[in-house]
């Protein structure tokens, strides 16, 4: 109980440190480029359209940079079995797990937005331009996962 304590107060400790930190990390320059969805043309003045796609174009952006940094500042200790961690690994690991929930969490908005943006258009019935956007958003995802899968399919090895 007592190292359970002292693990606890130390996690505490560098969350505070992290959170303390005023200035803005660079993005690190190996990861994938940020997406730029264009938006086509026959979407440009369907303000929901462009909402959505902008929205997420910023989620998949972020999302991919979480993934990014977990696995590039966590191959040390992802594999690790958690009985043969000391603890620095376990806070380190317990650091990462809060920052990706941390980052992740962000993403709820956009997610909302777009959920209601999915449940307007099955209310409404979808239109052209509402299907145009959803198969944009849907084969940028589908595009990055496989870029992130191509990049780091050999990283764990």
């Amino acid at each position: 109980m007592k190292q359970l304590t002292k693990n606890v107060f130390l996690l505490l400790i560098v969350l505070f440190i992290s959170s303390c930190n005023s200035k803005k990390e660079k993005r690190n320059p190996d990861f994938l480029k940020p997406l730029k969805i264009e938006i086509p043309k026959e979407l440009e003045n369907n303000k929901d359209a462009v909402e959505f796609i902008e929205s997420s174009e910023k989620a998949i952006n972020e999302f991919s940079d979480n993934i990014e940094e977990l696995a590039l500042n966590g191959k040390d200790v992802l594999f690790k079995d958690v009985d043969d961690m000391g603890t620095m690994d376990k806070i380190k690991l317990g650091k990462m797990a809060v920052q990706f929930v941390s980052n992740s969490a962000q993403m709820e908005g956009v997610l909302e937005n777009a959920q209601k943006y999915v449940e307007d258009a099955k209310t409404k019935g979808l239109d052209d331009e509402q299907i145009k956007s959803l198969e944009i958003i849907e084969k940028t995802v589908e595009n990055r996962i496989a870029e992130i899968n191509k990049k780091y399919q050999n990283y764990f090895k």
